[in-house]
């Protein structure tokens, strides 16, 4: 049984913290949070010893990995001096604020030996799992063209760590389309072109609340990637269009819609899990399992990285 211990216990790291008890070969050993009213009811919640700094749990507790759930200007640290003391590291996105952070940390991890995974929760998804098998299996043949868009109201954004550059490293391209970067990677194929236009409209903010990324794949997919904080009622949808059939993975709706160019209807195959819940507890499944030795790790710090690295040219083509 691995000992993990959850960095930052917000929103995100609720979501984490909630699936210990339901995974294997994993156990909660410590929580940390630099506000102490959060530390104190995470752990007071799930039984085990809270901290304001993740120095001290480190020191204090006897580790096998960290899951880091704070914003995204303290995760490098957190990674690095979790790797130091040779822990394995789960990091939520992105994965560093800078190029320059997400290679230090690939690189420590791999001078460690120890196994850092990027949270890309979205290839848990178990609609997104079975639409990369239609893919696979040749059933929408060559995929030629591929559209996601993750967008909504964020009501107040101004007034959260999401607009504050210094801590998130950008706008709504490191909070919503760094998922859809590494949807695009997993399913089409590694990105070898990016160009990027960005909008700021809402009052009281320095970075992007709108934007949309073309992307081309070594294999010669154009992908399209939007994002959004000020559209309502917005589609959350990722659209896989190949020269023999079209899978759509509607995140409103629910569900993957399959059609191969030989079939008289849409198919929807049934899914076996909740759809918010599952994503989560499989990826947090898979990383229990990577260091039990279970499973080879679908997803991994360069996966994080190559994200970042993408948004850094995006950004680059915005600034032309």
């Amino acid at each position: 049984m691995k000992k993990v211990g959850v960095i930052g216990c917000g929103g995100i790291g609720g979501v984490h913290l909630s699936q210990y008890a339901k995974v294997d070969g994993l156990t909660l050993a410590a929580v940390c949070d630099s506000d102490p009213a959060k530390a104190q009811k995470a752990g007071e919640t799930h039984g085990v010893p809270f901290y304001t700094s993740h120095q001290e749990m480190l020191e204090k507790e006897s580790l096998d990995a960290v899951d880091i759930c704070t914003p995204p200007a303290f995760h490098y640290q957190a990674a690095m001096d979790a790797i130091d003391k040779g822990c394995a590291v789960l990091c939520e996105k992105p994965m560093a604020v800078s190029v320059e952070q997400g290679k230090a940390m690939v690189e420590a991890a791999a001078r460690k030996g120890v196994f850092l995974m990027a949270a890309f929760c979205h290839r848990f998804h178990e609609p997104v799992a079975l639409a990369k098998a239609a893919i696979e299996s040749g059933k929408l043949g060559k995929v030629v063209s591929f559209r996601n868009r993750f967008a909504g109201k964020f009501a107040g954004v101004e007034n959260t760590w999401f607009s504050k550059k210094e801590i998130s490293g950008g706008g709504n391209f490191m909070d919503t389309t760094v998922h859809s970067i590494d949807l695009f990677r997993f399913l089409t194929g590694e990105v070898v072109n990016v160009v990027a236009k960005a909008s700021t409209s809402i009052p009281g903010i320095s970075v992007e609340d709108t934007g949309v990324m073309l992307l081309e794949s070594e294999n010669g997919t154009i992908g399209t990637l939007e994002c959004s904080w000020l559209t309502p009622n917005s589609e959350n949808i990722v659209e896989i269009y190949g020269d023999r059939g079209t899978a759509i993975v509607d995140y409103n709706r629910g569900g993957v819609r399959i059609k191969g160019a030989d079939d008289a209807d849409w198919g929807q195959p049934e899914l076996t899990l909740p759809e918010w819940d599952h994503r989560f507890h499989l990826e947090i499944q898979h990383f229990g399992d990577v260091l039990n030795g279970k499973a080879s790790p679908k997803v991994s710090g360069f996966d994080g990285l190559r994200a970042i690295e993408i948004i850094a040219q995006a950004y680059a083509s915005v600034n032309k």
